[in-house]
């Protein structure tokens, strides 16, 4: 399992939120072809963090995340002030 880290800076969390969950109501967020897990964690910055099951998987997707970018307007969506890939070593959720 691989995955990408996308960093952002400023943007408007609860229009993200709003237009994230719209289009995926509507069926138009199309997401990048393998992609099996997207989360966003929200801090000082933004981490768009998304998880493919190859590195092949996620540098096939960056394109998309390319498009993605010019799809949600930069007010909304933050500055990426960064981006790196890592290789998930451990994963573990804890069963009750």
């Amino acid at each position: 399992m691989f995955a990408r880290v996308a960093t952002f800076q400023g943007g408007d969390v609860e229009q993200l939120r709003r237009v994230n969950d719209e289009r995926m109501q509507e069926g138009t967020a199309d997401l990048p072809a393998g992609l099996e897990r997207a989360m966003v964690l929200q801090g000082d910055d933004r981490l768009f963090i998304t998880f493919f099951d190859s590195r092949e998987s996620l540098e096939a997707a960056e394109q998309r995340f390319e498009e993605m970018g010019d799809e949600i307007p930069e007010d909304i969506r933050g500055r990426r002030v960064g981006v790196a890939a890592y290789e998930v070593v451990f994963d573990e959720q804890r069963r009750t």
